[in-house]
């Protein structure tokens, strides 16, 4: 999570963004900063700001949002409220060191309330009824489509043309919950974020179980899975251009690197997959979606401790896997498969339909055991890339057609490695693709 100062900073970046008026929020911020050194102090300042959120979202008791984030916050708050009794300086000279680590810890609590609450203390998205999205979407064509979510071609009111993603309703228990929080996450980080390559919210719809983002542009053109392994490849030209398939990994790679190193705080992405990669219809530009596993990078640690369980299965960091613990290089890792997919043309993991199980099971190799060796016997002289690369665009590439291409699968094996303080950060990954992009010649053919 950020420093205070930061937090200042995104505040004063949304209010000039969505139009709101923060003076208020920014002034009472500032006081809370200003001068003031001495831990309990800040805390002090930290419950006042906490209780004045907590009456703006008390405000907007009908809100899905406010609902979610309430109790976490009156949690954040009790918690605040209890260590102030325990700081007297008796306490402190006591228990110094543990009284620390706790302040920390709900520091970086409150630090999460204020970011999360900003889509809530602004006016730059729209909330939208049921009956508004069914009448601007249908539910009837649809852009792309993974296990998390649908997304649908919609067209508001006023002519915009959205994308409209709308979440897969898991009923009551864990799955609603976890769909409850996906939705949050990804409201709340499109809230902060402006980027060429990355969905733009528009705003929600939350009615009963629905739970609907809508973002512009739209982007129809469908997902780079779509367009490598699904329904768009025969008139595609990202399946037919080398050009167009890396012109797509570098917006993809730039929008990574806009979570890594300019947002603020820090985010990784934690989903990125060929499928989380949406062309827009007209200029077929990436734009990176599906944030509702990301989370925020807290300041001055290197990973964070992230549940598993809803990892994409083929995209998973080895890494991560065996510690628990997220990182930016797993970020890196995943976009190395999708560079991998981009090669060869085929998903991260073979799937087909089991009769007896009544359900789609994995089947083979996945694509990094079926690909990433002939990619390091080539780089050790051996010639064998050309036994895993796609022949779609270009059925027999020469020696100097391959020369891109061959830079591209080195960077995927560097993005591979199992260490992840191995792997290369995302500015070296977006520079070496924009070398390998520059080896293309227009109209998609290779020099």
């Amino acid at each position: 999570m950020p420093t205070w100062d930061r937090a200042l900073g995104i505040v004063a970046n949304i209010a000039q963004v969505t139009g709101f008026n923060a003076a208020k929020l920014i002034a009472m911020a500032w006081r809370a900063h200003e001068n003031t050194k001495d831990d309990g102090e800040k805390l002090k300042r930290d419950v006042d700001m906490l209780e004045y959120v907590q009456r703006r979202l008390q405000e907007q008791e009908h809100n899905p949002l406010a609902t979610w984030l309430l109790p976490r916050l009156e949690e954040t708050l009790k918690e605040a409220r209890d260590l102030m009794k325990r700081s007297s300086r008796m306490d402190r000279f006591i228990n110094g060191s543990r009284l620390a680590e706790r302040f920390r810890d709900v520091e970086t609590k409150v630090n999460i309330i204020y970011l999360s609450s900003f889509p809530l203390l602004s006016c730059g998205t729209e909330e939208f009824t049921l009956a508004e999205v069914m009448a601007a979407t249908n539910f009837t064509v649809v852009l792309s489509a993974s296990d998390s979510a649908t997304v649908y071609r919609g067209t508001l009111r006023d002519g915009r043309e959205v994308a409209v993603k709308r979440l897969n309703n898991t009923g009551a228990g864990p799955g609603r919950a976890a769909v409850q929080d996906a939705f949050f996450t990804e409201v709340a980080i499109l809230s902060l974020i402006h980027h060429d390559h990355i969905a733009r919210l528009v705003g929600t719809c939350a009615y009963g179980d629905e739970r609907i983002v809508v973002t512009h542009p739209c982007t129809g053109n469908g997902s780079l899975y779509d367009h490598l392994h699904g329904r768009r490849t025969r008139t595609s030209r990202v399946t037919a251009s080398w050009e167009a398939r890396v012109q797509v990994l570098l917006g993809a790679a730039r929008a990574v690197e806009h979570l890594h190193c300019h947002a603020v705080p820090h985010i990784i992405h934690a989903n990125v997959t060929s499928s989380a990669i949406l062309l827009e219809g007209a200029t077929w530009a990436p734009r990176l979606s599906d944030f509702g596993r990301a989370v925020w990078l807290e300041a001055g640690v290197e990973s964070q401790a992230v549940d598993l369980a809803a990892a994409a299965e083929g995209y998973a960091d080895p890494e991560h896997r065996s510690t628990g613990r997220l990182k930016p290089a797993s970020d890196v890792y995943s976009l190395g498969v999708v560079m991998l997919e981009v090669l060869t043309g085929k998903p991260p993991v073979e799937r087909v339909w089991d009769e007896g199980s009544g359900a789609m099971v994995t089947m083979g190799m996945d694509l990094v055991s079926f690909a990433l060796p002939s990619i390091q016997h080539q780089q050790a002289g051996g010639g064998r890339l050309l036994d895993v690369l796609d022949r779609r665009p270009a059925p027999d590439p020469t020696a100097g057609q391959l020369q891109p291409l061959q830079m591209l699968a080195n960077t995927a094996a560097r993005c591979l490695r199992q260490c992840g303080d191995d792997r290369p950060p995302i500015r070296d990954v977006v520079a070496d693709l924009e070398k390998a992009l520059s080896l293309i010649c227009p109209g998609g053919h290779l020099s």
